[in-house]
């Protein structure tokens, strides 16, 4: 109850959103589904690039994000296994079914004029890979038939120069179960030793109840007003 199954969405940050929308449209053949202001966020707008019904890919442009120098190696990889700063996305790759479809994908790209690279096979998953607008490393994959098998995967090498020991690494390939209270674990207050967003410290949202913050916070209300969300 309660594991995550699949990435909902990924927000990244552009300067052009038009860009990105013209990119991940016409050339990786995804939908857009929305564009809109942000909830609650002055001055900035997002787009969702649909993969799914459940998984997206969300830009998200205001005016200050061009004035943010793009840096190699800090704020972005050069490639899709350069080094970049730490909590910061590496490359985004993408799941596509069978090695027909990985196939088909590159000769789309390459029908737009776009060099990309591969596939090359990992053993559990095959791969091809380029570079989309604002340095963002791309990369498509499938594992059709290559299910991963951790007894095979898991490197005693890579685990001694990484400190787990191997208790540790049944311990993580075992999570402990967990029985979903209802909602009714009391929020704890914030702890510095743990990570935490940048709210002011002074602000309510630390203290506020969940149900003020969902009644107070939330925005269900489409831009456009259809017959279908006139009548939800």
């Amino acid at each position: 109850m309660g594991l995550a199954n699949g990435v909902h969405h990924l927000a990244i940050c552009t300067k052009d959103i038009k860009a990105q929308i013209e990119f991940f449209t016409q050339v990786v053949g995804a939908e857009l589904e929305a564009l809109y202001w942000m909830h609650g966020v002055d001055n900035t707008f997002h787009g969702f690039i649909k993969l799914s019904d459940s998984s997206s890919i969300a830009f998200v442009q205001h005016p200050d994000i061009a004035k943010i120098a793009p840096i190699k190696g800090v704020s972005h990889a050069g490639t899709t296994a350069g080094n970049v700063a730490p909590g910061v996305m590496q490359h985004l790759a993408l799941n596509v079914d069978t090695e027909a479809d990985l196939l088909a994908i590159r000769d789309r790209v390459r029908s737009h004029g776009h060099w990309i690279m591969g596939p090359l096979d990992h053993g559990f998953c095959k791969s091809i890979y380029l570079a989309a607008p604002e340095g963002i490393m791309l990369e498509f994959s499938t594992s059709e038939g290559n299910a991963i098998d951790a007894e095979a995967w898991i490197d005693p090498e890579v685990m001694a120069l990484a400190g787990i020991s191997v208790e540790e690494v049944e311990r993580f390939k075992h999570p402990a179960s967990f029985e979903s209270k209802g909602g009714k674990v009391a929020q704890p207050k914030p702890d510095p030793t743990k990570p935490l967003m940048q709210f002011p410290a002074d602000a309510r949202i630390w203290t506020m109840p969940d149900e003020e913050v969902t009644r107070t916070m939330s925005e269900t209300t489409p831009p456009v007003q259809t017959k279908k969300s006139k009548a939800a």
